[in-house]
């Protein structure tokens, strides 16, 4: 196999990132790994794509000078937050012919969210079946502000804003110290709004946190240009809602 050749079975090209080629590689696996056949009538030809995919990612990376590779084992690469209140499945979804395949669970486990891998409203459906969980498992009345409140305790144990926020922002400008990142949203009053759900999980705890820096810009047509520099050294702390959680699970 040629390094052109490699370039083109990930679908990468010389002028991605390792980041970026990683990903598009831990994709292929994803997609020709058994578990993503929905009907469990697995292509024979996969094994022989899955070889080609790793083959491909050992000789970019042996390109750039480094002979270790991941090899494959399907687990998956995200982070965990121990602490989290409960596990949670992850699930993606394959396109045929720009038709939706039903849904796959290609894991479970108390993985935080990665933009790059997982899609947000897959994300977001996995935390509110875990809200669901939670409450039959606690006898607790299926109640629409119980589960309203439970969901957002949740999804801060599975978040983790800093990291999410370099990989969904515009990178504007960067120093030795810092990166700064934009976002795009609404301000009408006080209040500020986005388009994209996740930004609301992401970007609003970042405007709390006195480690980041923050400055809005707002046109006359309620547009709002939010910048964030993040310190180069800023790490997210996991978080652990256990307590709010089960009080409110138990009429607190």
């Amino acid at each position: 196999m040629t390094l052109k050749e490699a370039y083109k079975i990930l679908g990468a090209t010389k002028s991605d990132d390792p980041r970026t080629i990683k990903t598009k590689y831990k994709k292929l696996l994803i997609l020709y790994h058994p578990d993503s056949d929905p009907l469990g009538e697995r292509d024979p030809e996969d094994d022989e794509r899955i070889r080609q995919v790793i083959e491909a990612y050992r000789k970019i990376r042996e390109s750039d000078g480094d002979s270790g590779y991941d090899p494959y084992e399907f687990t998956w690469d995200a982070f965990e937050n121990k602490r989290a209140f409960s596990e949670r499945n992850i699930y993606v979804q394959f396109k045929m012919y720009d038709e939706e395949l039903p849904l796959s669970k290609m894991a479970r486990g108390r993985f935080v969210w990665d933009p790059d891998m997982e899609e947000f409203r897959l994300f977001s459906k996995s935390v509110l079946e875990a809200c669901k969980e939670a409450m039959t498992d606690h006898d607790a009345a299926m109640s629409p502000d119980l589960l309203k409140d439970i969901f957002h305790l949740m999804m801060q144990e599975y978040i983790l804003p800093g990291d999410c926020a370099r990989k969904l922002g515009k990178k504007i400008s960067e120093d030795d110290n810092a990166e700064t990142y934009a976002f795009a949203g609404f301000v009408k009053g006080e209040t500020l709004s986005f388009d994209e759900d996740e930004l609301y999980y992401v970007v609003l705890p970042l405007l709390e946190n006195p480690e980041i820096k923050s400055r809005r810009t707002v046109s006359d047509r309620m547009k709002a240009t939010i910048e964030l520099t993040i310190p180069k050294g800023y790490a997210d702390s996991p978080v652990s809602n256990r307590e709010k959680i089960l009080a409110r699970l138990q009429g607190l």
